[in-house]
């Protein structure tokens, strides 16, 4: 108990006495760390298939986002325009109206695809404390989070070593994964509950990170979507819920500060998040979860 699995590969050979087979000679042989080499190489493949399928959307992506960014802003002009005429009647402002507010939403979901395909924003990285970016996060959610009904457990330490990040991009990494919390505990409990809660925790860990964690017991992701959360418009959500890039975007901007984004899943019990970013003064990981 408490060791690591080990792996034996073995081969028989029959010894036979006037054709009755009177012993047996065994040759196993320790594959153990062949064995872990296989895995780790198939783990390693799909990292990197995942990486190229995300690179890939990400170009074709910030192509479409550039494409319709125009179309979209002339027709919430026109949407306005025609609220303001002195000709529109009650029906035509409400169906402008209508208008408008689809298109303010594509819209959001287009600066959500340039963010993704990670065209916008090339500012330089600054080693920032984690707790102030854990407050700066919290402070625009908190009072949603109250009238939900949500408990907040943050435990952040002092004295945790600073990151090397974009300060904005971390919160949205960090506001995405409080809303999915958020989301999956309403869509549970959609009153008070005592687990209702989310918890945020900060720690130092080892090869020079820092990790952040986000976990909810809100029932946790089935086994079978998992492979896909990463996904763009990938989302298990109503349609007035979420886009469905909340975590491709997220992945992304994880990726490109060298750190790891990774799912700790229970299913019917919770999930939890954890981001890791590579502390100050410390090189970036190539390891993307």
């Amino acid at each position: 108990p408490g060791k690591s699995p080990r792996w034996w590969s073995a081969r028989f050979a029959p010894i036979a006495v006037d054709g009755r087979i009177e012993r047996v000679i065994v040759v196993a042989t320790d594959v153990t760390e062949r064995r872990r080499a296989e895995q780790e190489r198939q783990r390693l493949e799909a990292q990197l298939r995942q990486q190229q399928r995300l690179e890939s959307i990400g170009t074709l992506a910030s192509g479409v986002a550039h494409e319709i960014n125009n179309p979209i802003q002339g027709i919430m002009n026109y949407a306005e325009l025609i609220s303001l005429s002195p000709k529109a009647d009650e029906d035509i402002r409400e169906y402008a109206a209508e208008i408008e507010h689809e298109t303010k939403r594509v819209a959001t979901i287009v600066r959500n695809l340039l963010a993704f395909s990670r065209q916008e924003g090339e500012k330089t990285m600054v080693p920032t404390d984690v707790d102030t970016i854990v407050e700066g996060t919290l402070s625009l959610l908190r009072t949603i989070l109250r009238k939900d009904q949500i408990k907040l457990e943050v435990d952040v330490p002092e004295g945790l070593p600073r990151i090397e990040c974009r300060p904005q991009q971390v919160q949205q990494v960090l506001m995405n994964l409080v809303t999915n919390a958020r989301d999956a505990l309403n869509a549970r409990w959609p009153g008070f509950h005592e687990d209702k809660r989310i918890g945020i925790r900060a720690r130092a860990i080892e090869d020079g990170r820092v990790r952040i964690s986000v976990s909810d017991r809100g029932g946790g992701i089935p086994p079978g979507v998992v492979p896909r959360i990463f996904d763009p418009f990938f989302t298990t959500k109503g349609r007035d819920q979420g886009t469905g890039l909340g975590l491709a975007v997220s992945h992304g901007i994880v990726s490109e500060h060298g750190g790891n984004l990774v799912l700790e899943n229970q299913p019917g019990v919770g999930a939890c998040f954890h981001v890791e970013l590579p502390r100050k003064g410390v090189g970036r990981v190539s390891e993307v979860a």
